[in-house]
Order: structure tokens, then sequence, then C-alpha cells
């Protein structure tokens, strides 16, 4: 833990987050979610901490879903004060399950980004595949060689397994979308595994009643493509399938309305300088990365997201504004969005 984090941890309850929230008042934060469960799940966030965090941002900010966010900015030329926005990415039903019924209990909106191929059934998440496939073994008899990748042979249990999850994800990521699906195959092919015609029940998405029933209970229903892939990684033409595809799918069945857009995975090297001119093109009024960094919310199809869970340092640090003062004062800005950011025009 650097010298900062270190300082916030001591200083934050006394004091410091409040001071940290006066600062930020003018600077919305948007923390992303993806996952919850009940038990936890290491890295998913829990409904015992979720409902501690939603109480807190009800008693002390402004909270709005993303769409409503930049409808506010529209309608009064600048962002509100004390502004926070919970976001959560795909469409998985445990965010029906654990996360909707506290929102709805503490009347505070949010944003559910979908992946509508996943919503349909059509597909299931390329990452939940990895996971299942190593699920399904105990023990990888021989390496693995796929092309250029090479992945040892070995015991697959509670310590190696994260370790050939981010190894696998990390060369998938790096592929051309095409490319990425075959690799995937070509790991189950060698581990002697056939992926299932459904989708396992602890990777099922919501489905379309779902979105609708919260949709009119103060969720923002936001796009998230079609088939979920990298959008670094696909030509022009496949981004704007899969941007106003997603759009096309969400007001057939939700109904037309304004909505707001997240980039899948949405790390710098899934941007193109195109991007954010398809997503303005296809009318979502905003979108978000998966990352903070200095800009905040400046740009208005790239603003930058918190990340939260059941970390509640975590948590505070991002919905008061700490992490986002420290990265102003670091002057951090990630990396290969140069031209994400520059050809953006607004």
């Amino acid at each position: 833990m650097g010298l900062f984090s270190k300082t916030i941890r001591t200083l934050g309850p006394w004091g410091g987050y409040q001071l940290a929230r006066q600062i930020c008042r003018t600077q919305p934060r948007i923390l992303m979610y993806h996952r919850f469960s009940n038990p936890p799940v290491k890295d998913w966030a829990s409904p015992k901490y979720f409902e501690q965090q939603v109480r807190h941002i009800k008693e002390n900010y402004n909270s709005f879903s993303l769409v409503g966010l930049m409808q506010y900015k529209r309608e009064h030329g600048h962002m509100p004060r004390h502004a926070v926005v919970i976001t959560v990415d795909d469409g998985y039903r445990d965010f029906y399950h654990y996360a909707y019924p506290i929102l709805r209990k503490y009347q505070v909106p949010a944003t559910l980004f979908v992946t509508t191929g996943f919503i349909d059934r059509r597909l299931w998440l390329w990452p939940d595949k990895i996971t299942w496939l190593l699920s399904q073994v105990d023990r990888i008899p021989e390496a693995i060689k796929i092309g250029s990748f090479r992945s040892g042979a070995g015991e697959v249990n509670f310590e190696t397994r994260p370790l050939y999850w981010k190894q696998w994800i990390h060369h998938a990521l790096s592929l051309p979308d095409v490319e990425k699906h075959f690799f995937i195959d070509q790991l189950a092919s060698g581990l002697g595994k056939t992926f299932p015609d459904s989708i396992p029940p602890e990777f099922e998405p919501v489905n379309w009643l779902e979105l609708s029933e919260m949709q009119d209970n103060g969720i923002e229903i936001g796009g998230h493509t079609v088939t979920h892939p990298s959008l670094g990684r696909v030509t022009k033409s496949q981004a704007r399938e899969e941007i106003f595809g997603c759009r096309d799918a969400l007001n057939a069945r939700l109904g037309g309305r304004c909505r707001t857009f997240c980039y899948p995975n949405g790390q710098p090297s899934d941007f193109r300088d195109f991007l954010p001119g398809l997503v303005q093109e296809a009318g979502f009024l905003g979108a978000v990365t998966a990352f903070p960094d200095a800009f905040g919310t400046r740009e208005p199809m790239l603003m930058r997201r918190h990340v939260s869970g059941d970390d509640m340092f975590q948590f505070f640090k991002s919905v008061s504004g700490v992490e986002l003062i420290g990265l102003r004062l670091r002057k951090e800005v990630r990396m290969g969005l140069s031209g994400a950011v520059s050809g953006y025009a607004g």
C-alpha cells in the first residue's frame, strides 16, 4: 500500500472523506460493479456490504442513473453537486436477485449495462467459458500449445486456478475477436471438454421481463454491445454492428428511450479513435470506460469509473473523491487513449 493510501486509511474516517467530498462536489463519481453473491465471493459484491454502500450514498450524495446524470447536464449546462452513479456491467441474473432489491428499498437509481446477445441467451460471455473450463479439471496433463501460446501442465487447485485464469484471459484479450473465440474452443478441445448448449446457472443472465420490471423502477438499462467483443479489436463496420445492434435490441424489447453505453472490458487497449463518434451517432448520451484516471467525467463519451465491491476502504476512496484527487495530483492519465480522446470532438 502506498503512502497516499496509508494516509487516507488513517485520516479518511476523521474528516478526510468529508473534505474530499467537498473538494469534488462538482465532479461526479461513477462506481463500477460486476457480480453479486451471497455468501461473498472474492472480487464480487455481497448484499451485506452493498446495502451499507447504497445507504451511505442515499444519506450523503445525490444519486443518479448515468442517463439521468447526462440529462441533468444537458438541461442545466453543468453537472449536479455531490453526484454519484452506480453502474453494473453485463447483465448477470445475480444483479436482479441481490442488488436490485436493495436499490429499490432505498430508492437509489442505477445503470445496468447489458450485452443483448447474452440476454437473448444466444451466447454466454467468453470469460465465463474460461472460468467454466477451469472448474471442470483438477489437472492439466500436458502443456497446452495453441499457435504462439504456451500454458504449462500441472495441478488445477485453489492456488493455481487463478493463475491459469489470468494467463488465459490475458492472451484472449490480446487477440482479434474471431481468433479469441477460436483460442477458447481450442482450449476446450485440448482439455477434452465440450461447452454446454445452454448457459450454466452460475453464469446465466437476467431476462427481458426482469429488465422491463427494473427499468420501470429506477434502473436504466444501458448498452454493452451484442456479443461483448473488445471494440479495439474489431473493424469499424463490426463495431457499428455491435453498438447499433445493441441499441436496436434494447429499444425493440424495452421501448425507445435515452440510454448510455459501456465499452466491453473498457481498458485503454479496447479503444479505437472512431468509437466515441459511433457511440454518439447511435444516440447514446454518454459512455464509460472501466478504469479511473485524472480525466474523470470530462469527456462524455469516455467517462472514467471507479471500482467498488466489498472492500469498504476502496468504496470510500471511490465515492468520496479521494481516489480522483490522488489521480489528479499525480496527473495520471492512462496511456493508449490519446487518440480516442483527441479524436472525440464533443
